[in-house]
């Protein structure tokens, strides 16, 4: 069976191994983002591909990354993580240094496209994916098809005013686990700078009832998202996939804060989380490739 080499770009981490053509995780592991420029940014993708010289039968090299990502030409338009790649012709300079084929797509529609692979949406034809972790992402799919937008930025809900509040307000200062972590550090009266988990704050919610209801606030945002969501595109289902999706609770108290909004019962869709967690990004990418 053949195989991909799947590469998911973070922030922080890069994470890559092999996948096949069935979705299948064979191998992976990870190492630090090389934020040093465009140079040394490329050679560690490149030290990456050369780990897996030796199987013959690898299809080629696809590459899930945050921000606005031409996927045509592989070319990040908008990375805020990792402003110097933006406009680089990543998909061209990786291919010319491998001899392999190279793909590159959007995180968040890695994960739709993992999730329509092999996750919890392989037989819906319309669904959402929602990634909730330090920032707000998003994959939509629609009548069987991934929906890019033309200027690739289809399903950046980050962008979604939610509410007002001392102007205007989006989705990701409300609604992200950086959010979560900015208004309780409010409540608390900390610094800016002190470092704070979000685990943290659901382990002191359970003996500090503001802290509780601060994360009742931010399951009420996110759920007047989903709202919004559901309301626009009419989904089978909306997947919710990132850090917070670990939490045994989320759909739990998620659909809990939907019952609070009355109007929810017309629009209403399937809740679930995404499958494949940690593994999406590579999964997805693999599946980018595969089916282009």
């Amino acid at each position: 069976m053949k195989k991909v080499i799947s590469i998911d770009i973070g922030g922080t981490f890069i994470k890559y191994g092999l996948v096949n053509e069935a979705g299948t995780v064979l191998c992976k592991d990870k190492r630090a983002t090389v934020k040093s420029g465009a140079e040394d940014f490329v050679n560690e993708l490149c030290e990456i591909v050369n780990l897996y010289n030796d199987h013959s039968d690898v299809l080629g090299v696809s590459i899930s990354m945050p921000g606005f990502i031409n996927n045509r030409a592989g070319i990040p338009i908008a990375c805020s993580h990792l402003r110097f790649i933006e406009n680089y012709k990543l998909q061209d300079e990786l291919a010319s240094r491998t001899n392999l084929e190279v793909r590159v797509e959007n995180d968040a529609n890695c994960v739709a496209l993992a999730e329509k692979f092999s996750g919890n949406a392989t037989e819906c034809e319309d669904f959402i994916c929602v990634t909730i972790g330090t920032g707000i992402g998003g994959g939509i799919y629609l009548n069987n098809k991934l929906i890019r937008g033309k200027q690739f930025k289809g399903g950046e809900f980050c962008y979604m005013m939610t509410k007002d509040k001392e102007g205007h307000q989006i989705l990701s200062q409300n609604s992200s686990i950086t959010a979560l972590i900015d208004m309780y550090k409010e409540y608390k009266k900390l610094d800016k700078t002190v470092e704070v988990l979000g685990d943290e704050i659901f382990k002191e919610a359970e003996t500090d009832e503001n802290v509780e209801n601060i994360i009742h606030e931010w399951y009420g945002n996110i759920a007047r998202m989903i709202f919004n969501l559901s309301s626009i595109l009419n989904p089978e289902k909306i997947l919710i996939g990132g850090g917070v999706s670990a939490r045994e609770d989320l759909i739990y108290q998620l659909e809990n804060a939907l019952k609070e909004i009355p109007w929810w019962h017309f629009v209403e869709c399937k809740l679930e989380k995404c499958k494949h967690e940690n593994d999406a990004g590579l999964i997805g990418a693999a599946y980018n490739f595969i089916n282009p």
